[in-house]
């Protein structure tokens, strides 16, 4: 049998703790890079579907979106839940049976696995033909899934994430959120309280809010809750607290988006979920210009009920026109509180810090 020589089985074995040692450092120089909560803020052409991929693994589909013909929207919220590599949707909250938001709720349930529903209830007040396709369409799904309706204050478990349900089948949170910075404080912007006539589209008022926290970072979603019902969320005194994005309620129409809570919530940066003739009105324009410390406003679509100077600049609009769309809004947090916004449409990027300052801009 041949024999390697001493002398070689040494310094062989010399090299394996010697190597084991180098990786050793070398991955303590180079930490894994962090992992974050990623947000995808979907086309669905003046509907509401936003995606929650958190750190954990787990996901949150924030409403459905509008059914439509060509399957392009449910096409849509699969490709995102592909890119963030979800195999299923953990939680999916149907805010309420409109049907932008419910629309595709029965066929991504034919697509994929879904855990669990959370709603407002097996009803909806408005069952008009032109209205109750959508609801209907759920409703058999519902039937035979996992569904609760959730109370205020409960909370959605998200591995990873805290998502506090603030309103839910009209009933509104009556304590603050625990441990929010401003909650329970009084709210200065209550001076601009003024009760609106609701419009007669009552389902809204039944619509399931929420207010998702991760680490530093604080997002606020109200779904299509009215103005009226806002309002008594934040005055006399903001039961919610300050938030760094706040997406805006019912699509940035005059119908919700009170300057109580817009400004109480004072977040820097504000998503809008519109369609280039829904949503992005004057008024709500220029109620989230007035927030305090505010820094950018981006929509899903450039608004075509305003001019040029009433919509954000175009790298800060995920489709221009009425015929470009499909284009997605992406969000990566980080637990410090700091977040970048991705326009998908071009790559244009713009970094958020924790801390209060000038935020920093490139093109990727």
């Amino acid at each position: 049998m041949h024999k390697k020589p001493l002398f070689l089985l040494i310094g062989t074995s010399l090299l394996v703790p010697v190597a084991a040692l180098l990786l050793a450092q070398d991955s303590r120089q180079k930490p894994q890079a962090q992992k974050t909560l990623d947000i995808y803020f979907l086309d669905t052409e003046g509907g509401q579907s936003t995606l929650f991929a958190s750190p954990s693994g787990e996901s949150l589909l924030m409403d459905t979106g509008t059914k439509d013909g060509a399957g392009q929207q449910v096409d849509r919220i699969m490709a995102a839940i592909k890119e963030a590599g979800i195999q299923q949707l953990d939680y999916v909250i149907v805010s309420h049976y409109h049907g932008d938001h419910v629309g595709n709720a029965a066929e991504l349930a034919n697509r994929l696995p879904i855990r669990h529903f959370f709603d407002h209830g097996p009803f909806t007040v408005e069952l008009q033909p032109n209205r109750a396709a959508a609801f209907n369409s759920y409703l058999t799904v519902r039937e035979r899934a996992r569904a609760t309706v959730p109370k205020p204050g409960d909370k959605i478990p998200v591995a990873g994430l805290d998502v506090e349900v603030v309103s839910s089948a009209g009933q509104l949170l009556t304590s603050p959120v625990a441990a929010a910075p401003g909650a329970g404080v009084p709210n200065p912007a209550c001076r601009e309280a003024s009760d609106k006539v609701q419009d007669p589209t009552p389902e809204n008022y039944e619509s399931v809010g929420i207010v998702v926290q991760y680490g530093r970072f604080r997002f606020l979603d109200l779904a299509d809750l009215t103005w009226n019902q806002e309002e008594k969320l934040v005055c006399p005194n903001n039961l919610l607290g300050t938030f760094d994005v706040y997406h805006t309620t019912r699509h940035g129409t005059d119908w919700a988006g009170s300057p109580p809570l817009v400004h109480g919530a004072r977040a820097r940066v504000a998503v809008m979920n519109n369609g280039a003739k829904k949503g992005g009105t004057l008024d709500s324009w220029r109620i989230i210009h007035g927030t305090p410390g505010f820094e950018d406003l981006w929509q899903e679509h450039y608004s075509e009920l305003v001019d040029k100077e009433h919509n954000p600049p175009e790298n800060f609009l995920a489709n221009l026109n009425e015929t470009d769309h499909g284009y997605t809004l992406k969000m990566s947090v980080r637990s410090d509180g700091s977040f970048t916004m991705k326009n998908e449409r071009n790559g244009f990027t713009k970094d958020y810090p924790a801390a209060k300052g000038a935020a920093l801009t490139s093109n990727r």
